[in-house]
């Protein structure tokens, strides 16, 4: 099912300008992305709950002008409903026809290529080497068929057979991918969390129990499916971080992380 989000118009050509869409995404944030191909798009999208008379889509197109370096719209207004419709639009000058229009529509599918440090990087995990599982699809979670036999016999799932090629490579236990990754663990103030090297086998609601990651995320920031469950896309790290990072957009330091970690053999 297509995602649905508020898009609104940008002034420029952000998609053939870095410099302008790297404006964009500092004063909207990570409302603003890199659609996927084959023909990638730039643009600025907004979850249903943002898109009030004084939410975080009409105050953003409000600013769009002095993001681009134009004269700035008119002030005071408030955005209204297209009666009939999902749409909305905004005043933007002394006269009601003076407007922008807000459009409710399939937000396109985000770019799997991460931007760090302004560079699109693409994820190439540690389980990269391993034979990619017989459905990989945008949003799908590790809990699928991996087309993997376990010793007895049974099939594997995937989050089982990565796990399993993990603990293979370690004597017998697992390890983090992300061993050392430092993060912010027990709210304001308080110290910072390093990822372990080992990570718990047994219950899965354990701070330190052995999750896949999608490096990609799943979800992306505007809830709509982004990650694919492809091997390269897997890491194993504890679940403590795994919640913290879920709804974060990939940082660069991750992104290295990840990249840098030896690939497994099956």
């Amino acid at each position: 099912m297509p995602c649905k989000a508020y898009s609104i118009p940008l002034l420029g050509n952000p998609k053939d300008n870095a410099a302008l869409r790297n404006k964009y995404k500092a004063a909207f944030g990570g409302a603003c992305y890199m659609s996927a191909g084959p023909i990638p798009t730039f643009g600025c999208f907004y979850k249903p709950s943002q898109m009030t008379p004084k939410g975080k889509a009409c105050t953003d197109a409000q600013k769009i002008p002095e993001v681009f370096g134009a004269a700035p719209y008119d002030k005071g207004y408030e955005c209204q409903k297209v009666e009939g419709t999902k749409d909305w639009w905004l005043q933007v000058g002394p006269d009601p026809a003076i407007k922008i229009d807000i459009t409710y529509l399939d937000a396109p599918l985000e770019t799997s290529l991460i931007d760090v440090n302004g560079v699109p990087t693409a994820i190439n995990g540690p389980y990269r080497n391993l034979p990619e599982p017989p459905r990989v699809e945008v949003g799908r979670d590790f809990h699928c068929a991996s087309g993997q036999v376990g010793a007895d016999g049974t099939s594997l799932t995937q989050w089982e057979w990565i796990r399993q090629v993990n603990r293979k490579a370690h004597g017998g236990v697992i390890h983090s991918d992300l061993v050392g990754f430092e993060y912010p663990c027990n709210g304001p103030g308080n110290p910072m969390c390093p990822e372990p090297l080992v990570l718990k086998d047994g219950p899965k609601d354990d701070p330190d129990a052995a999750q896949v990651h999608h490096e990609v995320r799943a979800k992306d920031l505007r809830g709509c499916k982004w990650g694919t469950n492809s091997n390269k896309n897997a890491v194993v790290i504890s679940r403590k971080l795994n919640i913290y990072l879920s709804n974060k957009y990939p940082s660069k330091e991750e992104v290295d992380r990840v990249n840098q970690v030896p690939p497994y053999t099956p």
